[in-house]
């Protein structure tokens, strides 16, 4: 029996081990490397999105030519395509829903008396490269927009050394413009938490640079994480850092790891005086 009892408590100090283990990595392990990233859905390059490709670009064309009328037969054209099973069946909801908006976004700025041409090209630049990520998954055209984005990231840095805050203020606006450029094309491409992660990037940089007083320690520190971000949605760094959580802080971590360990500590002890316990017995 003391052999038997001796087993059953062995088998508790053990598993509280095994318990503490799975706690420090539950801990100490980044939720961005824990968590899976996220999948676009196979894409068939059906007959449908070539042809919405197609006339997507076509549309964009006119815009730049300034024909708004054929513009408009021209987003009829892709919201028919569109709206086909083939097309959507490539698509995640996500995916749907911004696709949808960008055409959207060209029906009004196309029927709107008030529409800029800004607002023209802006909105059919957005749908072209939506189509473009869906009808060519390896080499979209957004992913160009890689470097313009870099140097936006590199302006508002510039701005904040010299002091500038409403150049930073402004910096942020030209950079989230180019941002809503491509979000569409980023979600069909299978970047979604990517996007919600630059979406809170820039949310958090454009209040920052609202404020009447500056906080240079939390500018200093969301700028930072710029480049990582970007580096995170358009895929060039494979690092830890670029899917950690929005703007984290290795001081952060390390406090992470401490408690994660002070728990396989304690278990540890508990599991040890339970064994002696139950020997003493």
């Amino acid at each position: 029996m003391i052999w038997g009892r001796g087993f059953r408590i062995t088998l508790r100090v053990v598993s509280s081990i095994v318990l503490s283990m799975v706690l420090l990595l539950f801990v100490c392990v980044p939720p961005g490397i824990a968590v899976a990233r996220d999948q676009s859905k196979p894409t068939v390059n059906t007959k449908e999105i070539q042809k919405m490709d197609q006339t997507a670009a076509i549309l964009y064309r006119d815009v730049m030519d300034g024909n708004i009328e054929k513009a408009r037969a021209d987003v009829a054209e892709v919201s028919r395509w569109f709206s086909t099973g083939q097309v959507q069946a490539a698509l995640s909801v996500e995916a749907i829903h911004a696709l949808s908006g960008s055409i959207l976004e060209v029906q009004q700025a196309t029927q709107s008396v008030q529409a800029s041409p800004d607002e023209w090209v802006k909105a059919a630049a957005s749908l072209r490269l939506a189509t473009d990520a869906l009808a060519h998954p390896r080499q979209p055209l957004w992913q160009q927009y890689y470097k313009i984005l870099k140097e936006d990231v590199s302006g508002l840095n510039t701005q904040f050394a010299k002091g500038n805050m409403k150049g930073f203020a402004a910096g942020a606006a030209v950079l989230e413009d180019h941002y809503e450029t491509i979000r569409t094309a980023a979600l069909i491409h299978g970047k979604t938490s990517e996007v919600v992660r630059t979406d809170s990037w820039i949310s958090y940089v454009k209040g920052l640079g609202d404020q009447q007083s500056v906080d240079a320690s939390a500018i200093r520190g969301a700028l930072e994480q710029g480049n990582p971000t970007f580096n995170a949605l358009f895929g060039r760094e494979k690092d830890a850092t670029a899917l950690a959580p929005f703007i984290p802080r290795e001081s952060e971590r390390r406090a992470e790891l401490a408690i994660g360990t002070i728990v396989l500590l304690v278990l540890t002890y508990v599991g040890y005086r339970k064994y002696r316990t139950g020997f003493s017995r």
